[in-house]
């Protein structure tokens, strides 16, 4: 599989999981949730320092809950 495959199956994922928390009976939940998680929180102290791998992951995952929650508000736009 190429790396083009896998980011389409990655935007697909993301589009269907936006769509689906939008359509919840209390979606404010899901926003509040993703809201909460948007922000990576290191507790380091020195911001300069070289991301390790844990930290790329860590960042990764709330690159994807950003990403998510933009796409949720995109879905309840239209609505």
């Amino acid at each position: 599989m190429t790396p083009e495959m896998i980011e389409g199956r990655l935007v697909a994922q993301r589009k269907l999981i936006a769509f689906l928390l939008a359509r919840m009976p209390d979606a404010g939940a899901a926003l509040g949730l993703l809201d909460d998680r948007e922000t990576l929180q290191t507790g380091e102290e020195d911001p300069g320092a070289l991301p390790d791998a844990g930290f790329q992951i860590a960042s990764a995952v709330t690159d994807e809950y950003r990403l998510i929650r933009e796409e949720m508000m995109r879905f309840l736009a239209r609505t």
